[in-house]
């Protein structure tokens, strides 16, 4: 096989050493190999030493979250350097036993060279940190989800019927009367009837009459805890919100277009572009690429001519999860060419087969209408996956 290119860097990464290795010449092929720390001043010097041998092409694997300080340090000096790419560790595999840190990034620029390797979808840096922010809002939605679930089981534990009388523990009826409770270790009808703010299914008086237990001192400091946890994350998710809608300023009519398809709001759409970015047609060749990478696919599994397996693949475990929320709230409204597809579908394929082929379609639609930059339309929202949209 010949070699396609002159001179490339193999980089095998760590968490404290670098292995690099980079080949030059096609013919008698000469080998530089080196090996720096990941200390911020060394990867300076790495950076140094590429371009001291004048090599542009660097292709690492990516360990962890330890390859993005050495991709970002080339990623400053970009204006020197052709391609740098990050490549899946599965897909260069050394052979077993015959593996070394040396080795492998010889293997890794070997490769490179001869054109063997796929890169990696690598975001700009301003979608990096909006997707680091937008993983961090998951987190804490989910933190938060887990202290309002151990705030009902304290209060079943105790004797306190408020999720059955009030359909939003935390609303704010539900947060007033949790205060007062924490503060005073009981209600009566006067303190429930000043709590509640607005309309509610149940009277004032069912209400007091599901919260009329009492606490003790160690009970209401163990409440109050727990309901400065839950608003102490509901401060953090807010705050996080704000710099996500910041930092996504320069793509508001990419923002718009995901806002503009049923099921998405602008959290939603935050946490889509932070995952695929504001190009994914630059990326991804084809929607059945993204669906694929997104772990939206069924896998192909197939031996003797019978076919073993048609589970989905892995994928990318953030942007699924909320293509899943979102085709549900899509699917609510019947009227809508997703809510059609899936309740005509879902007694054949189930519920959870149907959801996930509404979300391949939800996604499929954002790659056509992000290529178009078009807002969504119904009449070509269930268009088949390979049918470009036509503006």
């Amino acid at each position: 096989m010949e070699p396609i290119l002159q001179c490339c860097c193999g980089v095998d990464v760590h968490k404290d050493i670098i292995e690099a290795c980079i080949i030059k010449g096609v013919e008698n092929s000469k080998y530089i190999r080196m090996q720096f720390s990941t200390m911020p001043d060394e990867l300076k010097s790495f950076v140094k030493w590429l371009y001291e041998n004048d090599c542009y092409h660097i292709a690492m694997e990516s360990t962890g979250v330890y390859w993005r300080p050495v991709y970002e340090a080339i990623e400053d000096y970009s204006e020197y350097y052709e391609c740098i790419m990050v490549v899946n560790a599965h897909h260069m595999r050394n052979l077993p036993g015959r593996k070394s840190d040396v080795k492998d990034a010889e293997w890794i620029a070997s490769l490179f060279m001869h054109g063997l390797l796929k890169p990696s979808f690598v975001p700009e840096r301003i979608i990096r940190d909006l997707r680091e922010y937008s993983r961090l809002y998951q987190n804490f939605v989910n933190e938060k989800s887990r202290y309002i679930n151990r705030l009902e089981k304290f209060l079943q534990t105790h004797g306190f019927k408020l999720s059955s009388v009030i359909s939003d523990i935390y609303g704010v009826s539900g947060r007033n009367i949790l205060y007062k409770l924490s503060n005073q270790g009981f209600l009566n009808y006067e303190d429930v009837y000043q709590c509640i703010k607005g309309k509610t299914k149940h009277t004032p008086e069912e209400i007091q009459l599901a919260v009329c237990g009492k606490l003790n001192r160690p009970e209401m400091q163990l409440l109050t805890i727990i309901l400065h946890k839950v608003d102490g994350a509901l401060a953090d998710i807010q705050e996080i919100l704000s710099i996500m809608l910041e930092l996504a300023e320069p793509y508001k009519e990419v923002l718009e277009i995901l806002d503009s398809i049923p099921g998405i709001d602008t959290t939603a759409a935050l946490i889509i572009l932070g995952e695929i970015g504001n190009n994914p047609q630059d990326n991804f060749e084809r929607s059945e690429n993204l669906c694929s990478w997104a772990g939206l696919s069924p896998r192909n599994d197939e031996s003797a001519g019978k076919i073993k397996s048609k589970k989905i693949l892995p994928g990318n475990p953030y942007i699924k999860s909320v293509l899943c929320q979102v085709a549900w709230a899509a699917v609510k409204t019947r009227r809508t060419p997703f809510g059609q597809w899936f309740w005509s579908h879902q007694g054949k394929l189930g519920r959870k087969k149907s959801i996930i082929a509404v979300s391949r379609k939800i996604l499929t639609l954002i790659f056509n209408l992000i290529q178009s930059n078009s807002l969504y339309n119904p009449d070509i929202a269930m268009k088949p996956y390979s049918q470009p949209i036509e503006t």
